[in-house]
C-alpha cells in the first residue's frame, strides 16, 4: 500500500499541465483605472569630458476606461481617457528638480479584442491641425562635437530606443493594453512575439548589409504562480537589440567613413518585463519592467574615444488601481 501510494503521488506530481487559453474577459459597464510610472536614469558625456553627467526623468500618468458595448467573440468597445502626463526632470548641478503637468486630454473610443489588441481607434477629442513635417536634410556631415545633422539623424533612432525603454508611446507599444496574449492555447514554456518598433539591424546571412527591421518582444508563459499573496498567470517578456548606426548610415547614403567621419555608432538595448494576470479574467494586475542600454559615437579621427556617449537604466511599472465589473 505504501509503495502504491508513493507511485500514485509521483504520477500526480509529474502529470503534464493542461494547456490554457489566455483571453481577456471584458464585461459591459466594466470600469478600471491604472497608473503607469516610468523612470530613466541616464549618464551622458561629450567631447573631452571624463565625467559622466547624470540625467534623470520620470513620466507618470493614470488612465481610465469604461466598456460601453460588447460584440461577438469577446470584442469590446470602450471609452479610454488619459487626461494628464506628469514629467519630472531630475536635479542637475545648476537646477533643482522640475515638475511639469502636461494636459494630454486623450479621449478615444477603442475597439479591443480578448488578446489585448486595439482593433480600431476613434479620437473623440478635438485637436488643432499639426503642420506638415519637414523632410530631413540630405546627408552632409563630418563627425564632430555638436554637429546638428549628425545629432538629428542619430537622435531619431536613439529616441525610438528611449521610447521603448520607457514603455510610453503609442497604445500598441506602451503598457496600457499589455501584454499581448497568444492566439492559441499555451503551456508553461510556450512563447509568442509582438512587434513594438523598428530599428536598423544587420540582415541575417547578408554579410554586412543592414535594413530597418521590426523589433519584436518575445513573451513566455510561465504558468500559474503565487504573487503578492494571490494566484496569477505569469507572463515574462524580453527584447534585445545590438546594432551599428554608422554602418547603416554608410549603406543608406552609399558613402564611406572618409565622407562621414564616422567609424562606429554601436547601440544596444536589453529589456525584461513581468506581468501578473488574474487567473479567471486575465485582467492585467501589475507589470514590472527593467531596461538597460546606450550608444557611443566613435569618429575615424579618434576611434578609441567617443565624441558622444550615453548609458541608461530604466524601470517601468503598471498597477491596477481600481476595477468595477
Amino acid at each position: 500500500m505504501v509503495i502504491t501510494s508513493i507511485a500514485a503521488s509521483l504520477l500526480i506530481s509529474t502529470a503534464p499541465v493542461a494547456p490554457v487559453e489566455l483571453r481577456r474577459l471584458f464585461t459591459k459597464g466594466e470600469k478600471a483605472q491604472y497608473k503607469i510610472h516610468s523612470s530613466m536614469n541616464a549618464e551622458v558625456r561629450m567631447g573631452d569630458l571624463e565625467t559622466w553627467i547624470p540625467q534623470d526623468l520620470d513620466l507618470i500618468y493614470k488612465f481610465n476606461y469604461e466598456v460601453k458595448e460588447m460584440k461577438p467573440d469577446g470584442i469590446c468597445v470602450m471609452r479610454y481617457l488619459r487626461p494628464i502626463l506628469t514629467e519630472i526632470q531630475g536635479e542637475t548641478y545648476d537646477s533643482p528638480p522640475k515638475t511639469k503637468n502636461e494636459k494630454q486630454n486623450l479621449d478615444f473610443e477603442l475597439t479591443v479584442s480578448p488578446v489585448n489588441e486595439v482593433l480600431d481607434l476613434k479620437d473623440l477629442a478635438k485637436k488643432p491641425e499639426k503642420p506638415p513635417k519637414k523632410k530631413p536634410p540630405a546627408l552632409n556631415f563630418i563627425a564632430e562635437r555638436g554637429n546638428p545633422q549628425l545629432q538629428a539623424f542619430v537622435g531619431q533612432f536613439i529616441g525610438e530606443i528611449h521610447r521603448l525603454a520607457l514603455y510610453i508611446g503609442a497604445l500598441d507599444s506602451s503598457l496600457d493594453f499589455s501584454p499581448p496574449l497568444p492566439l492559441l492555447e499555451v503551456s508553461p514554456g510556450d512563447s509568442w512575439k509582438k512587434t513594438v518598433g523598428f530599428s536598423p539591424q544587420k540582415l541575417k546571412d547578408k554579410g554586412d548589409k543592414f535594413a530597418v527591421q521590426r523589433l519584436d518582444f518575445t513573451y513566455i508563459y510561465k504558468g500559474i504562480i503565487e504573487s503578492n499573496g494571490s494566484k496569477v498567470h505569469r507572463i515574462e517578456g524580453s527584447l534585445s537589440l545590438s546594432s551599428d548606426l554608422a554602418a547603416f548610415i554608410h549603406q543608406t547614403f552609399n558613402v564611406k567613413s572618409n565622407v562621414t567621419g564616422l567609424k562606429e555608432i554601436p547601440m544596444q538595448m536589453s529589456s525584461k518585463i513581468e506581468f501578473d494576470l488574474d487567473v479567471k479574467t486575465c485582467v492585467t494586475l501589475r507589470a514590472r519592467a527593467t531596461t538597460t542600454g546606450g550608444f557611443r559615437v566613435l569618429p575615424v579621427s579618434t576611434p578609441d574615444k567617443a565624441i558622444e556617449e550615453e548609458k541608461f537604466k530604466s524601470r517601468s511599472s503598471l498597477d491596477l488601481l481600481s476595477l468595477k465589473r
